[in-house]
């Protein structure tokens, strides 16, 4: 189990971040009453940290923005010497890429090259940490990091018209997609999941894993918010 002092030591205030030593990390963005709103890659190379998002509407590797908060938890299974080949395929990946917004993650990826794979041929649909697990499993030999399947259906907690609406777009757009097969994939691994899930010493990560330490991780983002 991890500890809240571990997670207190370990997440860390980007604009805190006095270390130059090169990573990759989850990070989050948080909103100032301790809501975690958005997830992406934190990137720190040469002195210089960057984020890599899905923003619902373009694919953006840009500057922190010092008037916003937030957070980010070092991905210890990336090797720092490794950080400006993840930074190259994140702006090969940047040029490529053209996701679109939707509840959706069935194991897909950004290969090498930083173009979208799926092996179910499905559309290039995803949230903001669908983006990130594509990004991350892409760089890591096609490993999940997530183990997705433990999330289904009813991670998404919209409701039944928003869902089935959400279908219909994808048989008009995309007639030939099997929709059984695409709906089994419909899921949202939420933000603080995905921060959650940074903590996992063992990969993949399973969603009890996740369960266990979100409280704990809620009020250290709290604590983090309020200060």
């Amino acid at each position: 189990m991890v500890s809240l002092t571990e997670i207190q030591d370990l997440l860390i205030r980007i604009n805190e971040d006095s270390s130059n030593t090169d990573l990759v990390g989850a990070a989050v963005l948080i909103n100032f009453d301790g809501y975690v709103e958005h997830a992406g890659i934190f990137i720190r190379h040469n002195e210089e940290g960057t984020f890599f998002h899905f923003d619902g509407g373009k694919v953006v590797l840009e500057e922190i923005d010092s008037e916003e908060l937030y957070c980010f938890k070092e991905l210890i299974f990336l090797d720092p010497i490794l950080v400006p080949s993840f930074l190259t395929q994140c702006e090969l990946i940047v040029e490529n890429a053209k996701p679109e917004f939707g509840y959706f993650y069935e194991g897909s990826l950004y290969d090498g090259d930083g173009n979208f794979k799926s092996e179910g041929s499905f559309p290039e649909y995803m949230t903001c940490v669908g983006f990130c697990l594509n990004v991350i499993k892409g760089f890591m030999s096609e490993e999940d990091f997530f183990v997705y399947e433990d999330w289904d259906e009813d991670s998404i907690e919209m409701s039944l018209s928003f869902v089935e609406n959400f279908i219909n777009k994808i048989k008009r757009n995309f007639p030939d997609v099997k929709l059984d097969d695409f709906r089994k994939n419909l899921r949202r691994i939420k933000p603080i999941e995905y921060i959650a899930g940074a903590y996992c010493k063992d990969l993949p990560v399973r969603k009890e894993f996740t369960d266990r330490i979100i409280p704990n991780i809620k009020k250290v983002i709290a604590e983090i918010a309020a200060a």
